[in-house]
């Protein structure tokens, strides 16, 4: 046996460690964009955004329930942005939406508060 290799044996070589190469990236591709296809699920997102204490309770249950049923029904997604808009309503329509809307939060945010305080009381 030689010791040193032959041109034709080190080309052979260096291809094969390219090949390697090549492979294990592929590979590492495939895994990472798999976790970034999971981290961009709309779930994920939601969860992302929201501040830690608001996932677990009331209120980011709720908003996950809602994300789960948007991405279920798509058709609920042009509705509700259609009514957001005001597109077909006139100004006293778009008035008494806007309060509608306000109430409901209100009430929500005065519910969850009152919900907060019995609990922290207890």
């Amino acid at each position: 046996m030689s010791k040193r290799m032959s041109r034709a044996e080190a080309r052979e070589l260096r291809i094969e460690l390219l090949r390697a190469r090549a492979a294990i990236e592929r590979q590492n591709l495939r895994k990472y964009s798999a976790g970034l296809a999971n981290d961009l699920s709309p779930g994920n997102l939601v969860r992302g955004v929201l501040p830690r204490g608001l996932g677990q309770g009331g209120a980011g249950n709720l908003l996950m329930q809602g994300v789960g049923l948007l991405t279920r029904y798509p058709f609920l997604v042009s509705s509700v942005t259609g009514l957001l808009s005001g597109r077909g309503r006139g100004k006293a329509g778009k008035r008494l939406f806007r309060a509608l809307l306000g109430g409901l939060l209100g009430w929500q945010a005065l519910r969850m508060a009152r919900r907060n305080k019995s609990s922290g009381a207890g």
